[in-house]
């Protein structure tokens, strides 16, 4: 963490998405207590699911529904309605788990930072997979490869965003585009130059002077929602100016903009025998295959399933089962 305050803008709010890791935790909350810290969405359903064990599967399934609802709520009043459901039918298990999460950690309406609709740490997912061969090597050979990696990733989407020529990502223009087709047929009635009621049902407000919606989904996600498109749209104003600047072009070249610089070996320093060696320390291989799965976070546990061979719950199918099924004598 220290490390990374060092190369950041000291005025730099930062938004950080964890899995609630103990050290995680403590390491933002003393090196960046000005940021904010959101939980994994992701993370925070296998959490559930843990606290739901004994309950039916359908039942727990439909429970951590609700709680998704009440995460992307985006009112207040949406998320008490969604909360109420949950722990009117979630019973003691959801009451005792949801103190240990502040509605301002996972709830979208109450995060004080913005994450432009990320919700999940899956970006650290990705990168772990994208580098799985690579973690199986001794540390120098691993960073090496990663930089290696890294520096033709860089490269490669630094010469894409040099052909566009459009002011809004791929990504973001499509969405634009897709919205432009909803909402041709909506009536737009003007209130002043900047405020206009969507006549949708319900009705809504927009204000694309102060960039605001009264269904709350622009000022929650810096995205224009599909009212905001229909008001600017018959505003006759440009519509990339209502777009923050984290979805614009612009921006995507600047992180990208710093290549990785070679590392030749030719400039790699030789490896002066001082007349002591470390050894790597004595170790014992443990029985089976090495673990390549991620370690899963605090409080997930495997999901148990019902096995069709043998009809016990655990870890397997009746593809892996070896239970032992010759009839009693």
């Amino acid at each position: 963490m220290e490390k990374l305050h060092g190369i950041l803008d000291e005025e730099r709010r930062v938004v950080f998405i964890s899995d609630r890791h103990r050290g995680i935790k403590e390491g933002i909350a003393k090196v960046f207590p000005s940021s904010f810290q959101a939980y994994c969405l992701y993370h925070l359903k296998g959490n559930l699911r843990t606290a739901l064990a004994p309950t039916n599967v359908k039942y727990k399934e439909s429970l951590i529904r609700v709680f998704l609802k009440c995460a992307y709520a985006l009112t207040v009043a949406k998320f008490n309605q969604h909360m109420g459901n949950l722990l009117k039918h979630g019973g003691a298990a959801v009451v005792h788990f949801l103190p240990e999460l502040p509605n301002e950690h996972w709830a979208n309406v109450f995060f004080p930072g913005q994450r432009y609709g990320a919700m999940s740490s899956s970006l650290a997912e990705c990168f772990n997979s994208w580098i799985l061969k690579e973690r199986e090597l001794p540390v120098l050979d691993m960073v090496d490869r990663i930089r290696k990696k890294m520096m033709k990733l860089m490269c490669l989407r630094r010469e894409r965003a040099s052909k566009w020529e459009q002011v809004i990502c791929p990504y973001g223009e499509s969405r634009l585009e897709n919205l432009y087709d909803l909402v041709k047929t909506w009536k737009v009635i003007p209130s002043s130059a900047d405020i206009f009621e969507v006549d949708t049902d319900p009705s809504v407000c927009v204000d694309i002077g102060r960039r605001t919606c009264s269904c709350c989904w622009w000022q929650l996600n810096g995205f224009p929602c599909c009212h905001a498109v229909c008001a600017i749209k018959y505003s006759g104003k440009d519509l990339n100016l209502y777009v923050e600047r984290y979805f614009h072009v612009e921006s995507y070249r600047q992180v990208y903009s710093k290549p990785i610089y070679p590392v030749a070996s030719l400039l790699k320093g030789d490896v002066v025998d001082c007349g002591t060696s470390i050894l790597p320390p004595l170790s014992k291989k443990p029985p089976g295959r090495p673990k390549k799965k991620r370690i899963r976070s605090n409080g997930e546990k495997v999901r148990e399933m019902k096995c069709g061979r043998c009809g016990k719950m655990g870890n397997h199918n009746k593809l892996t089962c070896k239970e032992d099924l010759r009839p009693d004598f």
